[in-house]
């Protein structure tokens, strides 16, 4: 696969030190128009690691405020310390005076004798064994520009809920697109997705309140399954994790999240 790099394109510098600068489109955001989350926080990872020059090894982000299709994100990068072998940053993003995302993170690399995965995936079939998944609207966006397949969740609105909470779908890598902590980020974004199902017609669109990416082991796959886990969802919100598997069923990263929901009415 070729090594083209989520955002690398659309990031620029800014005129201060440690500055980004981030154009929002349709592309970045939900079909609500606004900042869909996951990719704000693979901007602030990119930026870090551009600044850094080291590795993800994990993230946490937290949405304070909506960003709009149109507005231009600015991220400020802070390198907080500095070692050997890590680097613990922060990284704070702006629309003019207004905070949208703030987001803490370690970098760095540290090779040792022995290590070992102990998640298990869900069953899944063949990616295009899988239906398509289906898009609730017809409007770009993010999720709507990639190739999706559902492999466990409600099709229809009058499904009944997922009573165990646990949903999955593939998600085809886009032609030249790298699979790398940043892109992962973006697919690690769907725990308001697991909320909606597990409860079924009882809550209307979720909102990101946070999001934390561990990055495990990112290799080259044409297909990631995303594995949804809901662990509750109580007084209108729900939290969850997320598991990002390889075709092969190589564990690239976890991801986890606290999501807002609406009633329907």
């Amino acid at each position: 696969m070729a090594g083209k790099q989520y955002l690398t394109e659309t990031l620029r510098k800014g005129t201060a030190e440690f500055q980004w600068i981030l154009p929002l489109t349709q592309d970045e955001c939900s079909s609500t128009g606004n900042l869909f989350g996951g990719t704000g926080l693979a901007a602030a990872i990119r930026v870090l690691e551009f600044e850094a020059h080291r590795p993800l090894v994990w993230i946490t982000g937290q949405f304070v405020s909506h960003a709009k299709a149109g507005e231009e994100l600015t991220f400020q990068v802070e390198l907080t310390a500095v070692g050997h072998n890590s680097t613990q940053a922060r990284v704070t993003g702006r629309v003019d005076d207004r905070e949208v995302i703030s987001a803490f993170a370690t970098l760095g690399k540290r090779d040792v004798d022995k290590s070992g995965v102990w998640a298990v995936p869900i069953e899944a079939p063949p990616p295009l064994d899988c239906s398509i998944f289906p898009s609730r609207d017809g409007v770009r966006s993010v999720s709507n520009n990639l190739e999706r397949r559902l492999v466990k969740g409600r099709s229809k609105s009058d499904d009944p809920p997922v009573e165990d909470g646990r949903v999955a779908m593939w998600v085809r890598v886009p032609e030249g697109i790298h699979v790398d902590p940043a892109f992962l980020a973006v697919l690690g974004d769907y725990v308001p997705w697991g909320g909606r199902d597990a409860v079924g017609g009882g809550v209307g669109g979720g909102r990101s309140l946070d999001n934390t990416l561990r990055v495990v082991n990112p290799v080259s796959t044409d297909w990631i399954l995303v594995d949804v886990r809901i662990g509750s969802l109580t007084h209108g919100y729900a939290h969850g994790t997320v598991h990002l598997w390889s075709e092969q069923r190589d564990l690239l990263a976890t991801a986890s999240q606290t999501c807002q929901y609406r009633p329907l009415d």
